[in-house]
């Protein structure tokens, strides 16, 4: 989609024009307009109420999908609508921690279009879970192979199972050319998927350590949120991925 009204605005505000442009009576106008257009939705969507009516009206958008607010978050399907601190920028996530899609203007239609795109995301890049096990595998090993602990960090793993998952085209010849560019919630997407299936799967031989309080908050924090609840938006903080004796 092209840049939506807010965008446009906050472009042409940031446009360094030739001095003799700027001078123009008419672009001083529009750019005047541009000014007051951002400013008043900057104050808009700065009230909590006010974001929260953005949300209700985003949900009452979808049509034939689970909506609501729990735990103090909007939910549609198995995504989590989020807003930044300003309310100027919007995600669909899994759970309130990892975005499918990020930095969606505060626009109606651009949101609930992004609810259909994190969709598709979830239908191209959910793997049968055997297969979801076999990288999940690599990718520990590798995770413990750089790692300096015989604790496996979750996060770690998340991080290098986008090189795990790549077919075998990259794995024949790895090159930039033969790399698929994975986007980052395919981990999550994969992990929520094993972990409701996991008991009709063999060898799915992992278990998930929760954080202890210091390890799930701070500035330095490690812990992966794991959802709690069919919506998500109750979470878990999870720290180490274990592997079990077969």
């Amino acid at each position: 989609m092209p840049p939506a009204a807010i965008e446009r605005q906050q472009e042409l505000l940031a446009l360094s024009l030739p001095e003799d442009a700027s001078r123009e009576p008419g672009v001083q106008r529009e750019i005047e307009a541009a000014r007051k257009a951002v400013d008043a939705h900057a104050e808009h969507m700065r009230h909590p109420e006010n974001r929260r009516r953005f949300a209700l009206q985003v949900l009452r958008e979808l049509e034939g999908v689970s909506t609501g607010n729990k735990d103090n978050h909007f939910y549609a399907g198995d995504f989590v609508l989020v807003p930044d601190k300003s309310g100027q920028s919007w995600s669909w996530s899994m759970t309130p921690h990892y975005p499918m899609i990020p930095k969606i203007p505060a626009d109606i239609e651009y949101v609930v279009k992004a609810y259909a795109a994190s969709e598709r995301i979830v239908e191209k890049w959910t793997m049968p879970v055997e297969r979801f096990v076999e990288r999940l595998s690599l990718a520990w090993s590798i995770a413990r192979h750089l790692g300096d602990s015989e604790n496996v960090l979750i996060a770690d793993v998340a991080r290098v199972f986008k090189v795990a998952v790549q077919d075998d085209r990259f794995w024949g010849t790895p090159a930039r050319r033969n790399f698929e560019d994975v986007p980052e919630a395919v981990f999550i997407i994969n992990l929520i998927n094993w972990r409701r299936n996991r008991d009709a799967v063999a060898n799915a031989n992992f278990e998930l350590v929760p954080a202890t309080l210091n390890q799930a908050h701070g500035s330095k924090s490690r812990a992966f949120f794991v959802p709690g609840n069919a919506e998500g938006t109750v979470v878990r903080p999870m720290i180490y991925i274990r592997r079990l004796s077969k």
